[in-house]
Order: C-alpha cells, then structure tokens, then sequence
C-alpha cells in the first residue's frame, strides 16, 4: 500500500515537472528510471536522443503529429503507395456511445487512436458497456504528462475499431519493430509472449543476425534463433519508405499467415528510457540518429 502510494506522488510530481517544464520531468525520470544524469547539451545514446527529439522536435513537428494519430497515419501510408498493408477499419468515431456494436463481427479490436495502451479485445461475449465506460475513463488520460511526450497532447481522440489479428500458422502474432534513421532500416525488435505476459525482446540486424546485445538477448539459450520471416525483404522495403522524411521512427508490423501488416509508427520508444537498451547497445543505437 505504501510502495503504492509512493508511485502516485511520483507520478503526480512528474505531471507537475512537465505542467512547468517538460525539461524538468526528462531530467528527474531519466534519473530515476535509467540510473544516470541525462546529456542534453550533447546527447550521445538512443535514449538520450529520443528524450531530446521529444523535448525540442516533435512537439511542433507537423507530420511526426499526424503520423503519431493511428487515424491520420493510415491517410500518410496511402500517400506512400502501401494502402495493402491498413488493417481493416470496422469505425472510427469520436465517441464511445457512438460505436454501433450491433454491426460489428464477433471478434474485433477497440483502441483510442491518439494514446498507447488502450486497445480492449472484444468478442460475441463482451460487455459493450464496461467497453464504453473503460474508454470513457482512458479519454481522459493524460499520459503524455507522465512521459513529457508532449507531441500526443496534439492529437484529437477518436475511437478505432478495426479487425482482430489472428495468425493460424503459430500460436501467437510476432511484433516486429523496425528501428530506421532517414529511411534507412538498422536493426529489427522481436516481441515474442505478449499473450502470456511475458513479453520478451530480441534483436536482429538486417541480415537477420541475432544480436546479443539486451537482457532478453543475453539470457537467450545458445542456440536460440527466431525463423527469418517470408516477407522480410518486403517489411524492410516497406520501413524504408515509410522512415524516409524522419530522423528516427520505429515501423511496427504484424505479420498475418505471412502477410505484412502495418502496426503503427513509434517516434518516442519507451519515451527514451528504455532499461533494456543501456551501455554500448544504448551508444550503437544512438550513433545512427543525428539531430
């Protein structure tokens, strides 16, 4: 009870830090997540280059905006050409009462477009009510005040509701996150056991060499290897076109019966305090971003 009402003062002061200065809340939660002082003046690692774009980029940068809304994002892949690659969209709306689940399939998905963390799957079975409430609820959420990602504040809410993603030829749906510097794809993060929660991560280059370089990576079996997808070519096609008008992005993938389908774009990962990316993994990644 204690621990856990710590965690809500932290959380509140953290709001408060970037209510002042988002500076401020970078400055005290990358201490106190990452165990270090933060470099601005000069940052050096992934981590503390993505604390700096969020900080004195991306909150006036238009299209990193546009792109972080999972609606407007669909319009910018139909700019690319890569239309194939849109899950389907059921609705969108701005409300939950306006969702018109008598219309819907028996399985689907329900997310906020303009947060992280939101998605609610639904089936035949689903109380649609507690759906409406619990989305009500997460509205509401300032998030980015936690996090100093000031760029989410930008975007208007809107309900999403689109297909539920299943894959019949494994037991679960790999993720796959592409880390690309000016549209140029370097390195693939695997996320394997979300559906067990236990989520592991593992890293690969554009060889699909396995790299050893975070704990999950480390902690790996010896002769661990994740199969190199059949689209794998396409998926780093597709991440160049769709990373070539920014500095950094993360383009997430699904990929379905050995489809490729488009997740979402990332432009802050971990809100730039990801533990797992620390020492000389931290620098590697952080080399290829220029400011």
């Amino acid at each position: 009870m204690v621990s856990l009402l710590k965690y809500h003062l932290y959380q509140k002061s953290l709001q408060l830090l970037t209510i002042i200065n988002p500076k401020w809340n970078v400055e005290v939660s990358y201490r106190h997540t990452m165990k270090s002082k933060i470099n601005l003046k000069n940052p050096q690692t992934f981590n503390e280059k993505i604390c700096w774009l969020k900080l004195y980029d991306y909150p006036k940068n238009k299209l990193v905006i546009r792109c972080t809304d999972k609606v407007e994002a669909r319009d910018y892949i139909r700019e690319k050409g890569l239309e194939g690659l849109l899950n389907e969209i059921y609705q969108v709306c701005d409300d939950p009462e306006n969702i018109e689940f008598n219309k819907l399939p028996a399985e689907y998905v329900v997310k906020w477009g303009h947060d992280y963390g939101s998605t609610i799957i639904c089936n035949s079975t689903t109380n649609t009510e507690k759906v409406k409430q619990k989305l009500k609820r997460l509205k509401h959420r300032k998030f980015y005040l936690n996090s100093a990602e000031m760029h989410y504040s930008k975007i208007k809410p809107k309900v999403i509701v689109e297909k539920l993603l299943k894959d019949t030829t494994q037991p679960e749906l790999y993720d796959y996150k592409v880390f690309c510097y000016n549209g140029v794809p370097r390195f693939i993060m695997v996320c394997l056991g979300r559906q067990e929660n236990n989520t592991k991560f593992y890293f690969f280059d554009t060889q699909w060499t396995f790299l050893r370089l975070n704990n999950d990576g480390k902690e790996a079996p010896k002769n661990f290897n994740i199969p190199k997808p059949v689209c794998f070519e396409e998926m780093l096609k597709d991440a160049r076109k769709l990373s070539e008008d920014f500095k950094f992005v993360r383009v997430d993938f699904y990929i379905v019966n050995d489809k490729l389908v488009f997740s979402e774009l990332t432009f802050s990962h971990a809100a730039g305090m990801d533990r797992d990316i620390r020492g000389s993994f931290d620098l590697l990644l952080g080399k290829y971003l220029t400011l």
